[in-house]
């Protein structure tokens, strides 16, 4: 259940300076089936439409009480740190042949549990009607210690495994659309993906709904974990809980890195009214890295230094008309 509440006010006479001005407060909190009462959510926003047609969007917010029943993968309700966050974008002209788009977003939770951050950059071309250009980038830092691990079992006891993630991700993508006529269209997709997480300070789930991190995991001493190097080259983390001398558990290093490449080129023709041809080229590749390495060198030694995967496919619609 979402009960959702929104005011929001218009300035629409414009002056020297802009040309409307937009503020909207919202709230809203969810429930579950069983009346477990999950969010609440505070949000400010404001838009301002500039005299020369730029425009500047901000806004902030505040999440006191934010429940999951999932994040434990079924385990126990799970109480995340309460929230901060605020927004800034600011772009040109849209109406101009080119126009840019510049934002960023920053959240930060209580006790500084998590910490994210992410940097937009966004750019449109149109120097004529029949053709369009768009390319956006995206970067974003997150820095969770309390990131979902692995499940293990302590005697007659369940142990929910949580880590410290310093997660980076970077993507960039390419739009172009042409229309030769309303018939015939060219269209082209290309995004590179890299993604990077690195884990430390592991630690279990005490009491997963407490609001203070200090009462809801417990971090692992240097003596109860040790860190050692399978036959097959995985790393493998052992747990001596009790410290008795003899391993309770283990786990493998969760650190990961991900790249992916892709890219579509569509040819389409309507060859007769309500019937179509389209000439699909579909090239890419993924990879898994080593998470040491930096965001560059993982898409060059995963996708530019090894072959990528080619798709040819033709399709075709007929309408049928009585």
């Amino acid at each position: 259940m979402i009960q959702f509440s929104n005011l929001r006010y218009l300035w629409q006479v414009p002056t020297k300076t802009y040309r409307d001005i937009q503020l909207r407060i919202e709230q809203f909190n969810t429930y579950d089936f069983d009346g477990n009462h999950n969010r609440i959510q505070y949000e400010f926003q404001g838009n301002v439409n500039w005299i020369n047609n730029w425009w500047t969007e901000i806004g902030f917010g505040h999440k006191p009480r934010i429940f999951g029943n999932s994040f434990l993968r079924g385990g126990p309700r799970w109480r995340f740190a309460d929230e901060n966050f605020g927004f800034l974008f600011f772009g040109s002209d849209k109406s101009k042949k080119m126009s840019f788009t510049l934002g960023y977003v920053d959240g930060v939770s209580k006790e500084n549990v998590v910490d994210f951050k992410k940097y937009v950059v966004r750019m449109n071309y149109q120097p004529f009607d029949s053709f369009n250009m768009s390319l956006e980038t995206e970067f974003e830092k997150t820095e969770d210690k309390t990131q979902y691990v692995s499940e293990r079992d302590f005697g007659n006891e369940k142990r929910y495994i949580l880590g410290n993630i310093n997660n980076q991700s970077w993507s960039t993508t390419l739009r172009m659309n042409y229309s030769i006529n309303p018939n015939m269209s060219i269209q082209f997709y290309g995004q590179p993906y890299i993604a990077r997480g690195r884990y430390s300070n592991f630690n279990y789930v005490n009491n997963p709904t407490s609001e203070s991190i200090n009462d809801k995991v417990i971090w692992y001493a240097s003596n109860q974990i040790s860190e050692s190097l399978n036959t097959d080259g995985t790393t493998i983390y052992t747990i001596d809980e009790n410290l008795d001398a003899a391993s309770d558990y283990s786990f493998e290093k969760p650190d990961y890195s991900y790249v992916q490449f892709r890219t579509n080129l569509v040819a389409r023709w309507e060859y007769i009214p309500g019937s179509e041809l389209f000439f699909v080229w579909a090239r890419g590749g993924v990879g898994a890295g080593d998470s040491r390495n930096s965001l560059t060198k993982s898409f060059r030694n995963q996708i530019i230094d090894r072959p990528l995967e080619d798709t040819f496919l033709i399709k075709a619609t007929y309408r049928f008309v009585r």
